[in-house]
């Protein structure tokens, strides 16, 4: 007998800058074998765990909880408030064993009985059979097919075990055409490998995808070994050393391309899928101010009715200010943020060392993150927040939004009314 799984539905420790911090996982691993998997390649992650399965009547039983007004925790806050759930936040809900347990189905039913927003996130082509194109013609949905930016060849053998980016085409038509929106999220794009962009881009503008989101690969301090040897032999057999000699530095526990290599790449991405009239998404972390919408790089609250979306982070906060605006942390009066402890969400590197129940408030980690004290993500880290130098009466850094060179780059200029100066 299967185990369950206990932890398929929680909060995320992207709350410092994501909109859809809730996950919702059918199962605890993916039956793909993507060469990069982000979940499979870093430290920490339970590779010797056996599978375990969700048992959507959990599910079922809290949101009826929560309609009738019994809150017990952060997360079901987070429900009262209708944040969407991201369907697939830890391993791929439609891996070859849905066919045989059903769970992600059984999940979009249930989420259809409330109406309840939710994004997919997948590299299958199961959604876009009749049994599940029945239900998410009838959801509160939108499904984001994501695929490696290579080209096909060498995609088959990065993205083994998923089906060909034709079959993912056919899905997203058929979704499409039933009004279900559709997102193309072109991630892990390879360097050195951008020019296959150009072909996914007509594809996705060919079958009605609204939107597209793309994102550079980014090497774990751990890839040299836990790469799949076709990655490996794509980056020169030592992805570490390669993406060092391209300008990369370690940020946190892996290696991101530096801006300057990948601006002038998303730039005209971004360009190109706005002339064929479809919203972008640049899912680079610290790009994220930059995307269309107002929800991280999905645009999700474009394409999803009666939902909300977590505002008390960075991003959200950063992406109301004009340029020349001061950000302050008193900027957060008055935002939504939930109440009770979200500690118990949080993986152990992502806790605070405090446990009494006021520190595990989120309040406390969002001032633990404004002043630079809890990892990568304070306001500086986003591209187009600088940091003015000057603290407020409780002694928290100032921020201010700053035109960056990227957005230069992207064509933005300062209004003419801009401040020339800034007094604090």
């Amino acid at each position: 007998m299967r185990k369950i799984y206990k932890y398929s539905a929680a909060i995320t420790s992207q709350l410092a800058f994501c909109a859809t911090p809730l996950r919702l996982d059918s199962y605890n691993h993916c039956q793909f074998s993507c060469g990069y998997c982000f979940a499979r390649t870093r430290e920490g992650y339970g590779r010797d765990e056996k599978l375990q399965i969700a048992n959507p009547e959990r599910l079922k039983k809290r949101l009826k909880r929560v309609a009738d007004g019994v809150v017990r925790s952060a997360l079901d806050e987070f429900i009262q408030m209708r944040i969407p759930f991201q369907l697939g936040g830890m391993a791929d809900p439609f891996s070859p064993i849905e066919l045989k347990e059903r769970r992600t189905l059984q999940y979009i039913r249930i989420l259809n009985e409330y109406d309840y927003p939710f994004i997919i996130s997948t590299k299958s082509s199961l959604p876009g059979t009749i049994e599940y194109t029945d239900a998410l013609s009838e959801s509160n949905g939108y499904v984001r097919f994501s695929t490696t930016v290579v080209s096909e060849n060498l995609r088959a053998s990065i993205d083994k075990g998923c089906p060909p980016i034709r079959d993912i085409a056919e899905a997203a038509e058929r979704l499409s055409a039933l009004n279900v929106p559709v997102c193309f999220r072109m991630q892990p794009i390879i360097p050195g490998h951008e020019d296959n962009f150009d072909g996914l881009l007509a594809l996705a503008r060919n079958v009605g995808v609204k939107h597209i989101s793309a994102e550079y690969l980014k090497v774990p301090l751990e890839g040299n070994v836990n790469f799949s040897p076709s990655l490996l032999e794509l980056l020169g057999g030592q992805p570490v050393s390669t993406y060092i000699k391209l300008g990369s530095r370690k940020q946190g526990s892996e290696y991101a391309l530096p801006l300057s290599y990948r601006a002038a790449h998303l730039i005209y991405m971004r360009g190109e899928a706005k002339a064929a009239g479809i919203t972008f998404g640049f899912a680079d972390n610290e790009l994220l101010l930059h995307s269309d919408g107002g929800s991280c790089c999905s645009a999700s609250d474009l394409y999803l009715r009666n939902a909300s979306f977590f505002s008390a982070n960075i991003v959200a906060l950063a992406k109301k200010k004009m340029i020349g605006e001061l950000i302050t942390f008193n900027d957060f009066i008055g935002e939504w943020m939930p109440q009770s402890s979200i500690a118990t969400y949080l993986n152990s590197k992502s806790r605070l060392e405090k446990t009494d129940l006021e520190s595990a408030k989120w309040i406390t980690y969002l001032r633990a993150i404004w002043s630079g004290n809890y990892g990568l993500y304070s306001p500086s880290y986003f591209d187009g927040v600088i940091d003015t130098g000057k603290n407020d009466l409780a002694g928290l850094p100032i921020y201010m939004r700053a035109l960056s060179e990227f957005e230069i780059s992207m064509g933005f200029a300062l209004p003419v009314k801009c401040l020339e100066h800034i007094s604090i």
